[in-house]
């Protein structure tokens, strides 16, 4: 399987399309359904989540790996998670991963959103959705890659 650099690059690459396609469509004018939804507000939230995503919630949480690392004196916040989940196991479920991982940094965040004074249902649905489809496509990317290499690996 790729190691976290290559995880990092793979990512990139898939942002960069990812994004592109993403300005592509907001562009036509014909009456698609995402063509109404997007715009440079939910692309950019989007991007951030994903990228987020990429350097911070990767499916190697529930390891010693950079992602865990990067989060200092916070990774705390993902021991539960280490303990719960062995590596490969159910956080490279294509479904069980980024759900996990996702409904834990919820976990963590609402209660910091309540502190600051900000009420979770007062987001605008488009920020959570871009947010959400960021952080998971990252997620499934880092998992489909991690399953491609090791299928090369294995015929061989």
């Amino acid at each position: 399987m790729p190691d976290g650099k290559t995880h990092e690059m793979i990512n990139m690459a898939v942002l960069i399309v990812a994004v592109s396609g993403l300005l592509y469509l907001a562009t036509l004018k014909e009456a698609l359904l995402i063509a109404g939804y997007l715009n440079t507000y939910t692309i950019m939230t989007f991007a951030v989540a994903y990228l987020f995503a990429t350097f911070f919630l990767s499916p190697d949480l529930d390891i010693e790996s950079s992602s865990y690392k990067r989060w200092g004196i916070f990774r705390i916040l993902w021991w539960p998670y280490k303990v719960i989940f062995k590596h490969r196991g159910f956080s490279h479920n294509l479904i069980l991963g980024p759900l996990s991982i996702v409904m834990n940094l919820a976990l963590i965040a609402i209660p910091v959103l309540l502190l600051a004074g900000v009420q979770p249902q007062s987001l605008p649905p488009d920020f959570i959705i871009a947010a959400v489809a960021g952080m998971v496509l990252s997620m499934e990317v880092h998992i489909i890659s991690d399953n491609f290499i090791s299928g090369i690996k294995g015929a061989f």
